[in-house]
């Protein structure tokens, strides 16, 4: 590839990559957190009583004493059964959600709000859901130029593969860093981007596809891709749960179960739908049908579907590394977070190469790091306040911009500080908020992760201070 291509190639990588750094960094950073949003939604409730399995009899009493409590008008009855990647009983409705206990007793409101918040914000950037997720897929697609063009303007792939260089100011040792991790991980960035991309821009494909190919019709195209609802006309009862549940065992004793809905309540076309995990499918699920009575359908066919429909029903298990258990989740962290330095060691790459203006440095450490610090006070305002999170979080991100415009001396190692500072402190109140409960699985899952980040974060400003790379 002759020069003048590489360095074009340079060139775009280096100003997409500065003109959408703050959203790409936030992006990305959000995504690694939320790959572990079961484990945050556990951390946010660590003391509700956890299960193995349920049996049909026990489902069917808590969402009888769920519905006797809840009488609201409602499309949609849900239970979330413990063999997911929760091992807890809730059964809900379109307006809330409670845990069950073993017995089928009522025992708390579910209350994610944090994880829902840290979700939110991977998925729309906090924008309204409508336009935040076009913004976030055509982030998708930037990481996906990025990767291309990084890889294009390398210059010595094959020779610098595995060179780190030491010494000096660190900014050679940075570039290297950039270099490896954006050609290592380039495969899973790829598959990142892409999947990122298409949930947003799954509409605008629907839209194109259907003037292209089938007169404008989107509803023949949904029916293509997901399958249509069966058509049924029977008497209104109480949805037979249990009954359908139990039949699991014999219908795909091998699956694991994820949950289960009803569809059209209190109408002639209910019916119930159980999502189930197929062994050596990378498909999210196989959906179950059952008539209200608990009498067995067919499925969905997504298991054995058009290979197009499997890829498509697939994209939210690559996105998350929801498809191999915690060994899935951690490698997927692991390279979320070679992802994330790529979007924060690229931009301290160029702010190197315009020496370092002063503002706008410490404006970009402030958001890299202020970010931790803003998501730690948030998840502690949430343990004593039952307020809306999304404005927290950002007054806290403005307040750490004013701060750092208005105070001079707070550089990275500043930063770096408070967000250890700010994890502490949250963790201290957690154990305040939780009590015993902290010491339980649920919490400590991520609360040792959280401290061992604090001594990181103290032990890495310690040695910037000192100045040492």
């Amino acid at each position: 590839m002759n020069k003048t291509t590489k360095q074009a190639a340079l060139n775009a990588h280096s100003w997409v990559g500065v003109f959408l750094s703050v959203f790409l960094f936030l992006v990305c950073w959000s995504g690694t957190l939320a790959v572990f949003h079961q484990e945050f939604e556990r951390w946010e409730q660590p003391g509700v009583t956890e299960l193995e399995t349920v049996s049909g009899d026990v489902i069917d009493t808590a969402m009888a004493n769920f519905r006797a409590e809840h009488k609201e008008e409602t499309h949609h009855l849900f239970v979330v059964l413990p063999t997911s990647n929760i091992p807890r009983l809730v059964v809900e409705n379109d307006h809330t959600a409670w845990f069950a206990g073993a017995s089928g007793e009522l025992l708390e409101e579910e209350s994610v709000s944090f994880t829902k918040m840290l979700v939110d914000l991977h998925l729309y950037l906090n924008l309204p859901a409508s336009w935040g997720m076009i913004l976030v897929s055509a982030l998708g697609a930037v990481i996906v130029t990025l990767v291309i063009t990084g890889i294009v303007a390398h210059k010595r792939i094959k020779k610098d593969a595995f060179r780190l260089r030491q010494g000096g100011n660190g900014q050679q040792y940075q570039i290297d860093l950039h270099n490896r991790f954006g050609l290592w991980a380039s495969p899973f960035h790829l598959i990142i981007g892409i999947t990122g991309a298409y949930f947003g821009l799954a509409g605008l494909v629907l839209v194109l596809v259907a003037q292209l190919y089938f007169g404008g019709d989107r509803d023949a195209v949904m029916e293509k891709i997901f399958t249509p609802d069966p058509e049924l006309s029977q008497p209104v009862s109480t949805p037979q749960i249990g009954k359908a549940v139990e039949q699991m065992a014999t219908i795909a004793p091998d699956n694991q179960l994820i949950f289960l809905t009803v569809h059209e309540v209190n109408t002639p076309e209910q019916f119930i739908e159980i999502y189930a995990r197929v062994p050596g499918k990378m498909i999210y699920s196989e959906n179950y049908r059952f008539d209200s009575a608990g009498n067995y359908l067919g499925t969905a066919g997504y298991a054995d579907g058009h290979w197009g429909k499997q890829v498509v029903y697939a994209m939210y298990r690559l996105h998350f590394g929801d498809f191999a258990g915690i060994p899935s989740k951690l490698l997927y962290f692991v390279l979320g977070i070679m992802l994330t330095v790529l979007c924060i060691s690229g931009m301290e790459i160029w702010l190197a190469k315009k020496a370092n203006p002063p503002l706008a440095t410490r404006l970009w450490h402030c958001v890299v790091w202020g970010s931790v610090s803003a998501l730690a006070l948030t998840a502690l305002v949430d343990m004593f306040a039952a307020i809306p999170l999304i404005p927290v979080f950002w007054i806290v991100m403005a307040l750490n911009l004013i701060l750092t415009v208005a105070v001079k001396s707070l550089d990275k190692s500043a930063w770096l500080g408070m967000s250890a500072l700010s994890v502490l402190v949250m963790l201290f109140a957690y154990v305040i908020c939780h009590g015993g409960d902290a010491m339980l699985l649920p919490a400590l899952q991520l609360n040792i992760p959280m401290l061992a980040y604090v001594g990181w974060a103290i032990l890495r400003c310690k040695q910037l201070r000192a100045g040492t790379n």
